[in-house]
């Protein structure tokens, strides 16, 4: 029997999912948290650019792929974050994977038991020494640290499973007593919640040095990238190879990109990021009078942990033949006996939204 097989015969089989024209009210799956992905100056900037520009880059951004597109969204980005540089990714997978294995060279790499796959397998290919620490314990890393040595910490802002945040605290004080350089993945904290949507990186500016972040959860779009210093973004232009020898995203998707970024940093981002915040203590006081076991977070990422692997794809089977698109999470994915049904909170819910799926969640079995 092959590896295939066996996963075929197993209970954590994946199917890939086709997405259908859900109703805003039933879509309780998507990482479009502000619903960006519908706003008319969005949609305006990729209409307007496609007639400019043509659908495809055509190469590469070190060949013909690069546009004034591309220039203008790495500019506005770098003003937003206050940074000296910005370079775009095709993914967050390449983005992460890239940055790390072309610019972490020296010395140890701690990073969070729950980092994202593209964080690992980033890490993994350094050949560098690395060590695993427990969930966000980074005071714990205080007695292996020391002052000389050039180590690094990853980790991500809030993180994709659990909607949990970096203790900012802790990574300040750690970086009292060590030369340690931290990149922070933020793509799932970027335009949901801060001033201006800075999220963790907001606070922890000048404590990050490499800052990932997507444009698939906030942004409503797709694509990513790395922001830091002129000379470390250079090197990933000149070195990376996720970067070299992958054709560039359309311009197109980076004018509407662009425009998402205007959405977030306005007023209307702000009411935005408030109505998101008021849907997440809506939903989660909601399942707490279920008492169901909900992971604790403030972020729309909301996840019921069910623990049974085929109990908790019955349930996610129940909730689509309702109409509700939900999300489950098995291992690998998460450590064993955590399986989940994962929420995903949206700007555009409405409070009757919320109120008919947690009815639906009383009826399942």
């Amino acid at each position: 029997m092959t590896r295939l097989d066996e996963r075929r015969e197993s209970s954590r089989f994946r199917r890939r999912q086709t997405r259908t024209a859900t109703a805003i009210e039933q879509q309780f799956a998507s990482n479009d948290y502000l619903s960006l992905s519908q706003h008319p100056h969005v949609l305006k900037a990729a209409k307007d650019a496609l007639d400019r520009w043509g659908f495809g880059s055509g190469g590469s951004p070190l060949l013909s792929g690069y546009s004034n597109a591309h220039r203008e969204l790495e500019e506005a980005l770098a003003e937003w974050l206050d940074v000296e540089a910005v370079v775009l990714f095709n993914s967050g997978f390449a983005a992460n994977h890239g940055t790390i294995s072309t610019l972490i060279q020296t010395g140890t790499i701690y990073f969070d038991r729950l980092s994202h796959a593209s964080l690992i397998d980033g890490i993994r290919s350094t050949k560098r020494r690395f060590k695993r620490f427990e969930h966000n314990r980074i005071a714990d890393l205080s007695a292996e640290l020391t002052p000389t040595a050039e180590d690094w910490v990853v980790s991500e802002g809030t993180f994709s499973m659990d909607g949990d945040r970096i203790p900012e605290q802790e990574l300040r004080e750690l970086q009292q007593h060590s030369k340690v350089s931290v990149l922070l993945d933020d793509a799932h904290g970027l335009g949901v919640w801060g001033e201006q949507g800075l999220a963790s990186y907001g606070a922890l500016r000048d404590n990050i040095r490499l800052l990932t972040g997507t444009f698939g959860k906030a942004f409503g779009a797709s694509g990513a990238f790395v922001a830091g210093s002129g000379d470390d973004i250079e090197e990933l232009i000149q070195f990376c190879r996720e970067y070299i020898y992958s054709t560039a995203f359309p311009p197109a998707q980076a004018a509407a990109i662009q425009a998402a970024l205007t959405v977030i940093r306005s007023d209307e981002g702000a009411e935005l990021r408030a109505r998101l915040a008021h849907n997440i203590d809506n939903f989660k006081g909601q399942l707490q009078q279920r008492q169901l076991n909900l992971i604790a977070s403030d972020s729309p990422i909301q996840s019921w942990v069910v623990g049974d692997d085929q109990l908790v794809m019955l349930l996610k089977q129940q909730l689509q033949q309702a109409g509700f698109a939900v999300s489950a999470v098995r291992p690998p994915t998460v450590p064993e006996g955590s399986a989940r049904i994962r929420f995903s909170l949206q700007a555009q819910h409405q409070p009757q939204h919320i109120d008919a799926l947690c009815q639906q969640l009383d009826k399942l079995s």
